[in-house]
């Protein structure tokens, strides 16, 4: 544990005194920031809209309808699922690849530590960098429930979702970084598999059969849209929980690979 330990703190010095985890952390604050106040704004004028008309038919009954969770919770967590998809590769890029740029890669493989215990500390210290991202979500959920009057249920599935979905993708992205000794290629890697991921189900209504249910079951969004809409699923969290583990997997893979080349 204690050889653990010391990797998580390593990985994490070296991405907090890199300044791209603070471009990518004050970038998506002010991304995150533009979608919730942009949200609460069209909802702000939907409500007064809707007044009016109650006002004039003398009915409530469309006004009752409008949702703070359906309009601003659920928008604002889907929104930052995007975000992380453009920004997690970013923060996920140097974790193995700039170690073989340095050729500090060879004494992480030759230390007193196995793979799977390099890929523990290392991915928990990359995890702790991304999961600051669904902390600063917290900041605009405190000033939607000092404000309004959303329902808690919902909110606390939503950063769930977001938690599962940070952690699936982080190890993602640490695997392709694994793979490669350039940051580029593996930002760009991540990306493009964090994109795959996310378009998949597109081309699933002009196809059938096992094609159709494959790409639906791909689907990043649509394993993520039920945590945003206040229900948990078994499907949705082992889906999250299978991604994790097959990039964890990967990585431990790629990393055997490699000492048994250097030994």
């Amino acid at each position: 544990m204690s050889a653990i330990r010391a990797l998580v703190a390593r990985e994490i010095r070296t991405q907090v005194y890199s300044p791209v985890a603070w471009v990518v952390w004050t970038l998506f604050l002010f991304l995150a920031g533009w979608f919730f106040f942009s949200l609460v704004y069209q909802f702000a004028v939907l409500v007064e809209t809707y007044t009016g008309y109650a006002e004039m038919m003398q009915s409530r009954e469309a006004l009752e309808r409008l949702n703070l969770n359906e309009w601003v919770v659920a928008g604002l967590f889907q929104n930052l699922l995007v975000l992380f998809v453009f920004l997690i590769p970013a923060l996920t890029m140097r974790s193995f690849a700039e170690e073989k740029k340095q050729g500090t890669d060879e004494l992480l493989l030759t230390a007193p530590v196995t793979p799977g215990q390099l890929v523990v500390g290392k991915y928990l210290g990359v995890l702790a960098v991304t999961g600051v991202l669904v902390a600063g979500t917290a900041f605009y959920i405190v000033v939607l429930l000092r404000y309004g009057d959303p329902e808690r249920g919902p909110i606390l599935t939503g950063l769930l979702g977001l938690s599962l979905a940070v952690a699936a993708l982080t190890a993602l992205g640490f695997a392709v970084s694994t793979l490669t000794r350039s940051q580029v290629v593996a930002a760009v890697g991540s990306f493009v598999l964090f994109l795959l991921l996310f378009v998949a189900d597109w081309p699933a209504e002009s196809t059938q059969g096992i094609a159709h249910a494959v790409l639906k079951a791909l689907s990043l969004p649509g394993h993520f849209d039920g945590f945003a809409k206040g229900k948990v699923a078994s499907g949705d969290v082992l889906y999250f929980v299978s991604l994790g583990a097959m990039g964890l997997f990967t990585a431990r893979l790629a990393l055997a690979s490699q000492r048994w080349r250097s030994s």
